[in-house]
């Protein structure tokens, strides 16, 4: 069996670097890889997204990724991304340092870890403080698995969502829209309400995405202006959604009910 160390930065790779540069990118983060399972081997920062090769599991083996705004421009993107059909992230802690309260769209938008058109697991997980301060942007998603087309009848990835702890996100604690079919068990999700300047949600299932949403914490949600609302768990025009057991509090609404498809699992093959 061959061990050797890698960094995975858009879509390269490069073996035995403390420190690369691809892009005007900078990352300190490096792993030792086994097989398909890559190691982050100890803290480590960088301004640009680290990808996870197909079929690959990320081990953060308890360390700690931080996002900080690179010296040109500022940190675009999920801070932890898929490049593959599947993908698994576990035992890893992403963070970021101080970035600047920009709004971006699209693939733009900040997002702690993002699966992207892939089935796979995110298991105990850390995900603190996806914000670019007390911003309005609506973006900084802690944990978001999304897959086209955002509507039922797609065929559905299958991912596993458990054991995760999100806190202090700017916009939502753990998303998954469209042709998503999820299993949310077990997660702890925190706001950072009351507040007046963004409507946080704690999870989100939308857009033709199914789940199973069952024993999660979810609290601190509360957009303080009447204009909208902030939600523990939010449906809207989802395809399906058995939640159950789930413990609320300090919400503004514990469950906002925006089209649920039903309260039955489907997904759709």
């Amino acid at each position: 069996m061959t061990t050797h160390r890698m960094l995975v930065l858009g879509g390269m790779l490069a073996v035995a670097l403390l420190v690369v540069r691809v892009s005007e990118a900078t990352t300190t983060c490096t792993f030792t890889t086994v097989g398909s399972t890559m190691t982050l081997d100890d803290d480590c920062t960088t301004d640009a997204t680290i990808l996870v090769p197909n079929g690959f599991t990320l081990d953060g083996d308890g360390n700690t990724n931080t996002a900080a705004d690179p010296p040109l421009g500022h940190f675009l993107g999920a801070v932890v991304k898929n490049a593959g059909p599947f993908a698994a992230v576990k035992n890893l802690t992403i963070d970021t340092d101080s970035l600047a309260d920009v709004c971006d769209s699209g693939d733009d938008r900040l997002r702690g870890l993002l699966f992207d058109g892939a089935s796979g697991i995110i298991k105990d997980n850390t995900v603190l403080n996806i914000n670019q301060g007390a911003s309005g942007c609506q973006e900084g998603n802690g944990i978001e698995v999304r897959k086209a087309p955002f509507e039922a009848g797609g065929s559905d990835v299958l991912v596993w969502i458990s054991g995760n702890t999100v806190t202090n996100y700017q916009k939502t604690g753990i998303v998954t829209n469209g042709s998503v079919a999820a299993t949310i068990v077990g997660n702890v999700t925190t706001g950072v309400g009351p507040v007046d300047y963004i409507a946080q949600n704690g999870i989100q299932i939308g857009f033709g995405g199914t789940a199973v949403v069952q024993e999660n914490q979810v609290s601190g949600n509360d957009y303080t202006p009447k204009s909208f609302v902030s939600c523990g768990l939010l449906m809207f025009d989802a395809d399906g959604v058995r939640a159950s057991q789930n413990h609320y509090a300090n919400n503004e609404r514990n469950v906002c009910v925006f089209g649920r498809g039903g309260g039955e699992f489907n997904p759709e093959p």
